[in-house]
């Protein structure tokens, strides 16, 4: 259910009550045209109503409570300028407002303070008011995650309404980091600093945790294309992030397309040192030492690692280093394996075409 759905089940549980307009004036005050439907939100006062009690012994005080939910639910509501001339022209209604929305969040009814508090904004737009109403819109969104889209929406528009404000930034950096994008959650972040937000412990952690996780994406998109600005970004956070091996394994492939074996072959060490079980660091192993020429060792650390797998992609790589050290009776033996995993795959139907040759 989207939220203006939602909102919108919400709204049809008030009662709507065809007032005089004469009377409306004399009320509030006003000189009114036509007929307008006047909502009721407490239960006590719709039986009252349904009781046939005269509407002149209801308080005007229950109208400005659900008048509130109404602009809250429905900007777009028919009778929505009415109601704010109404709330207007009742002095006491911002007061009385903020107590219920107070109440509805010590009874844990979070959507009905929200919608309240959406309303008051009509009325009295002020930082505070929006400072409430992003930190209970983000409460919700950690409670049902409909409200993402909701809680986006009221991020857009305090920048749009205080282009000055930092506390926006804050609540948008924490959707992109949950959304994994890690480098416009470090925008956003360091735009609430710049803007004045306070910088805590926990502010200061959260940006080192996500301009190092922002490198480390960086670096893995970087492998094969730059390999070299890759390891700019990667051999920093050896220092940052402790005991990954995925980290030295990526690290190590940066180093095998530099062609530097060595320095790959010592970093993928370093993996199996934090994390043994390992497969896909043993085949960048054996990958390495056969680029050294060294394919005795790359075989052995291949059918190690194809016992662990079953991989195809291990398994044609064993295939390789065979040829490569002139060993054809076992290429042939593996290849038949790679033939029964996977026939129509492209390395094994290439390696076909070298088994006929040789």
């Amino acid at each position: 259910m989207e939220i203006k759905s939602r909102f919108s089940d919400k709204l049809s549980k008030i009662l709507f009550l065809e007032v005089d307009k004469n009377k409306l004036g004399k009320i509030f005050k006003k000189n009114i045209e036509e007929e307008i439907y006047m909502p009721i939100k407490s239960e006590d006062i719709i039986n009252k109503v349904k009781s046939g009690e005269d509407m002149d012994n209801i308080s005007v005080i229950y109208f400005v409570e659900a008048m509130f939910f109404v602009l809250g639910a429905d900007e777009h509501f028919k009778y929505n300028k009415y109601y704010l001339d109404f709330i207007k022209s009742t002095p006491e209604s911002i007061k009385f407002i903020k107590g219920k929305i107070f109440k509805a969040i010590d009874e844990k009814l979070y959507e009905d303070a929200y919608i309240m508090l959406k309303g008051l904004i009509n009325v009295e737009e002020s930082k505070e008011n929006y400072e409430k109403l992003l930190m209970l819109c983000d409460k919700l969104r950690t409670l049902d995650s409909i409200y993402k889209s909701e809680e986006i929406s009221v991020i857009n528009k305090i920048k749009n309404v205080y282009s000055d404000y930092s506390l926006p930034y804050l609540y948008e950096s924490l959707i992109k980091r949950e959304e994994n994008n890690f480098e416009a959650a470090l925008f956003s972040i360091n735009n609430y600093i710049a803007l004045g937000g306070e910088e805590t412990l926990e502010i200061t952690d959260l940006k080192i945790s996500l301009k190092s996780i922002s490198d480390y994406e960086k670096g893995k998109e970087l492998i094969y294309d730059d390999p070299k600005t890759a390891l700019s970004y990667l051999l920093p956070l050896i220092d940052i992030i402790k005991e990954d091996g995925v980290l030295y394994y990526y690290i190590a492939i940066a180093y095998r397309i530099l062609e530097n074996y060595e320095k790959a072959i010592y970093y993928l060490n370093e993996a199996l040192n934090i994390e043994s079980n390992m497969p896909q660091v043993i085949n960048e192993l054996a990958i390495n030492y056969a680029s050294l020429g060294n394919y005795e060792k790359a075989i052995e650390l291949l059918r190690k690692a194809f016992e662990a797998t079953k991989s195809i992609e291990i398994c044609t790589n064993i295939i390789m280093c065979y040829l490569n050290c002139g060993n054809i009776e076992g290429a042939k033996q593996h290849f038949k394996i790679a033939q029964k995993m996977d026939p129509k795959d492209e390395v094994v139907l290439e390696l076909e075409e070298i088994l006929k040759k040789v």
